[in-house]
């Protein structure tokens, strides 16, 4: 019985309690009980949605629910590096490669380094492996290459090419190893869609990809 008048004085000291929380907090300039035990949500994107960052267009590459507070972006155009050292595709390890050092450092810096999230230990990258599930691939073994069937508008750019990052398959000799590296690049006609070996004398074009705070998004 002692037990049970206990339990109900806990109550009532517990209704009390929030009841003099909730006066506390309600008044005009102060925070309501609703803003602090509120969930935070945010917009939601689709793959495929054209944002402006930095004043200028990306499309949305992933799904980013409204529990998301950043979407992962790939930039709307094709960059091609001017700097002599990063205009040709040199890169044999891709997180030792001048690319990679260029994209987490000057790249980062300039589209600002507190509006980007790191994700997999990138703020901004290169198309990955993650990113090439988006895509229905079938393998030609005679020319370590892929078709991409029906590649969305938004990662096949009509008529053009880019770098990434995804890994070409290990042990592949039907290739010149003085120029085979171990990357593909994205290939795009009116209508062929390709994964194909990149060599050493392939111009670098490249679409960063990154991770941006929905918040810093422009309006």
């Amino acid at each position: 019985m002692k037990r049970y008048i206990i339990l109900i004085i806990l109550c009532i000291l517990l209704i009390l309690s929030l009841l003099a929380f909730k006066k506390a907090f309600s008044s005009t300039g102060n925070t309501s009980m609703k803003e602090i035990f509120k969930v935070d949500k945010y917009k939601e994107y689709h793959s495929g949605d054209i944002v402006s960052f930095n004043k200028e267009e990306w499309y949305v590459l992933h799904n980013s629910s409204d529990k998301d507070n950043y979407v992962t972006l790939i930039y709307k155009g094709i960059m091609f590096l001017e700097d002599e050292e990063l205009s040709t595709a040199d890169y044999d390890v891709y997180e030792s490669s001048l690319i990679n050092k260029y994209l987490k450092t000057e790249y980062v810096k300039k589209l600002g380094d507190n509006k980007l999230r790191e994700v997999h230990g990138y703020k901004a990258r290169l198309f990955n492996e993650d990113d090439l599930k988006l895509l229905k691939l079938n393998r030609n073994k005679e020319d370590d290459s892929y078709t991409i069937n029906d590649c969305p508008d938004y990662i096949c750019l009509t008529n053009s090419v880019y770098a990434t990052m995804v890994p070409t398959e290990k042990g592949y000799e039907g290739l010149d190893e003085a120029v085979h590296l171990h990357y593909y690049n994205i290939s795009a006609t009116y209508d062929t869609f390709r994964l194909e070996s990149i060599v050493e004398d392939n111009t670098l074009f490249v679409r960063p990809v990154i991770n941006v705070y929905k918040e810093s998004l422009d309006e």
